[in-house]
């Protein structure tokens, strides 16, 4: 598994991305935030420089690594941002974890079986231009073709199990949900089914579609330091 540690001083923020994105696509974030922050990136497995799995995997596999990772760099306290599946993956890891202080979830769904029609068609790149666009989708698509089908097919369906309605609301730790407002309308909040709970803060940023570190960089980097300055 590939990743790279700033270092610094307080406590470390471990950036997650997103479903065929890899760890450079944090670094714009990275670059805005304090120096004094430690930021911690990886790849998930078959993404980025990280190698690709033969053998099927899970979701909890992900989230997995995520803790061996922090146990073989030795820190016991961190923040997990995760974007999208990173968020997924970051919500699981919090699940069985006393290590994680907090939690910042950009479009980290819930569940994937409602969050695609939370939101009106149209915004899911949000402002990017068609240039950064091609770029993503063909990262993506060079990410899923590293994998041989059936263990990609058997990941998948573990993703679309995942449902972390039980944990958020009975979870002690801080958490930011962050959405970006573009499509959202009257049924959004209910399909995004965020339950109720006095640490889970929800926060939206407007003409933002899904790819947050893409489009707003500069918002995640204050929230994410917002949010480290809290704990």
């Amino acid at each position: 598994m590939a990743y790279s540690d700033t270092g610094g001083t307080g406590i470390p923020l471990l950036f997650l991305h997103g479903t065929g994105c890899d760890s450079e696509d944090w670094q714009t974030v990275i670059d805005i935030l304090p120096s004094s922050h430690r930021c911690i990136i990886l790849d998930f497995r078959g993404h980025g420089k990280s190698s690709t799995p033969t053998e099927p995997f899970t979701l909890t596999n992900l989230s997995n690594d995520v803790l061996k990772l922090t146990d073989y760099i030795e820190i016991d306290k961190f923040i997990l941002v995760g974007h999208s599946l990173g968020g997924m993956v970051a919500m699981d890891a919090a699940r069985c974890s006393s290590s994680i202080a907090g939690l910042v979830l950009l479009e980290g769904w819930t569940s994937l079986s409602s969050a695609g029609s939370a939101f009106d068609e149209g915004r899911f790149y949000g402002t990017l231009s068609q240039i950064e666009i091609k770029k993503i989708q063909k990262k993506s698509s060079d990410t899923r073709n590293r994998f041989e089908q059936s263990v990609w097919r058997s990941f998948w369906s573990t993703v679309i199990e995942f449902d972390a309605y039980n944990f958020l609301e009975r979870t002690p730790i801080p958490i930011y949900e962050v959405f970006g407002g573009m499509g959202r309308n009257e049924t959004t909040e209910t399909k995004l089914r965020i339950p109720s709970n006095q640490n889970i803060q929800i926060i939206w940023l407007q003409s933002a579609g899904h790819y947050l570190p893409h489009e707003c960089p500069a918002a995640v980097a204050e929230l994410c330091s917002n949010f480290s300055n809290t704990i």
